[in-house]
């Protein structure tokens, strides 16, 4: 049960961070909205981040509970950003 709500909460963060990627996207780069090309393909990616997020960052956390705190804190934004890539290699590279 505390690994289903784990989940949700991490998909959850996972929307904040997507949406926060957006909005550091529309801000930064004036002439640019999320959908020009360049930016796309980062709104695709953090996309695919926001449902494989919960896969990893149960497993992101246990990791990094040893840590110090600079590691600790930062752990989850690391997880959200590398989480399609620690998918890929986790199911397939095998």
């Amino acid at each position: 049960m505390e690994n289903k709500i784990m989940r949700w909460l991490s998909f959850i963060i996972g929307i904040f961070f997507f949406a926060f990627s957006i909005v550091i996207i529309d801000s930064i780069f004036y002439n640019g909205s999320f959908l020009d090309f360049p930016y796309i393909l980062l709104t695709i990616y953090f996309f695919i981040s926001t449902f494989t997020f919960p896969l990893v960052s149960l497993e992101a956390g246990e990791e990094a509970q040893d840590k110090n705190i600079f590691v600790r804190s930062n752990s989850l934004i690391v997880a959200y950003i590398i989480a399609p890539i620690w998918i890929v290699s986790k199911y397939f590279g095998k």
